[in-house]
């Protein structure tokens, strides 16, 4: 059995939510080291070589590796999220973008041009629509 050690709680508090804060990120790293994830608004560069993403791939599987091995001998607890509650969450946040970007709201960048608006409206409320869609 590997070795346990006891942190006061307080220790063990701030050590679980440093563990999860690099977990999540080197799980964003790694999907964006191991899938394609462009989209129509976001374009990765890949602007390493593929020597380096697998070196870092390889990295960042250790790593993973390493705090897992490090929750169990510190006994950290897991973030525990609901699914329900993220996609509420995000789905508010959508909401609240989309919103915001309808043209009565968007003036303070100039006044669209009214020949636009009906259409960019239109464009909005459908994403909106579109999106409303996410359930839980």
């Amino acid at each position: 059995m590997r070795k346990k050690i006891h942190l006061p709680e307080t220790h063990t508090r701030s050590l679980s939510s440093a563990l999860i804060v690099v977990e999540k990120s080197l799980l964003e790293l790694e999907d964006m080291l191991t899938k394609k994830a462009d989209s129509c608004c976001n374009l990765l560069i890949k602007d390493i070589d593929d020597k380096t993403m697998a070196n870092n791939i390889e990295s960042i599987r250790e790593a993973k590796k390493y705090i897992g091995e490090m929750a169990e001998k510190y006994g950290t607890t897991a973030e525990k999220t609901s699914l329900e509650r993220v996609i509420k969450a995000k789905r508010a946040k959508i909401w609240e973008v989309l919103t915001d970007t309808l043209s009565g709201k968007i003036k303070g960048y100039g006044k669209l041009p009214k020949k636009y608006v009906a259409e960019y409206d239109a464009d909005i409320n459908k994403l909106i629509e579109l999106t409303n869609r996410i359930n839980s």
